[in-house]
């Protein structure tokens, strides 16, 4: 009676060169075409879009595979409602039940999703890309640091460069401003993107603390608990 929810953390570090790992086939060619790496730390779909498995023998049906766009943010309220147990009043919650995914072949998940800077461009919070159905908007694109040390530059977008993710994976050639398909999806995107930074800004509970605590800091220092030492 034990659900098991596997997934991974965000993208190859590609600065490790050989031991980095592999984004497969989400190569986030816009930006590597022109320096850097499109991987670990930035919002492109190998540097973020990570594997998910749940595992429940005589609950979740095997050998299915779901298209619905999910987060981590979503694990908290979905094991809540497995317990019968509800989520913690007066707070904001990004995350959704996905068990109507996880048991009936549901391919219903999130319609948008926001992806705020991760390390490789922008500051810390600012809204880099959001995520709508198979559409992606990049309003910040930037590369972090690639295997040799090379580093795409920080370019901002106005309008913001749309990608459909289901003809063009590899994120390699975004939608022409100019044809009828970019204009009807950006109408939507901003909408969208309006409704969250709105919601957002009316949200008076949950605060995101980017501040820095140098005692946090890696460290060896064998008598100090936070530490740790090699050797």
């Amino acid at each position: 009676n034990t659900l098991i929810w596997f997934t991974g953390d965000n993208g190859p570090w590609d600065q490790k060169c050989q031991f980095s790992g592999s984004v497969g086939p989400f190569l986030g060619r816009w930006q590597s075409d022109r320096g850097g790496s499109s991987a670990k730390k930035t919002t492109w779909e190998g540097g973020h879009r990570v594997p998910t498995i749940a595992y429940w023998p005589g609950k979740i049906p095997a050998n299915v595979t779901s298209n619905a766009l999910l987060s981590g943010l979503d694990i908290f309220p979905t094991v809540l409602s497995l317990a019968g147990a509800s989520l913690p009043p007066h707070r904001h919650y990004d995350g959704i039940d996905v068990t109507k995914v996880l048991f009936h072949h549901s391919d219903t998940g999130h319609k948008c999703l926001l992806h705020p800077n991760s390390g490789a461009a922008g500051q810390f919070g600012d809204l880099q890309a959001a995520r709508l159905e198979q559409y992606k908007a990049f309003y910040i694109t930037g590369a972090a640091v690639a295997c040799g040390g090379q580093r795409g530059q920080e370019e901002l977008h106005d309008p913001p460069l749309i990608f459909d993710l289901s003809r063009d994976e590899e994120e390699g050639s975004p939608l022409d401003s100019s044809h009828a398909e970019y204009k009807a999806v950006l109408e939507m995107v901003e909408k969208e993107r309006e409704a969250v930074l709105q919601d957002i800004a009316a949200d008076n509970v949950s605060q995101a603390d980017y501040a820095i605590d140098p005692s946090a800091a890696p460290c060896c220092d064998r008598s100090h608990p936070a530490c740790r030492c090699r050797g």
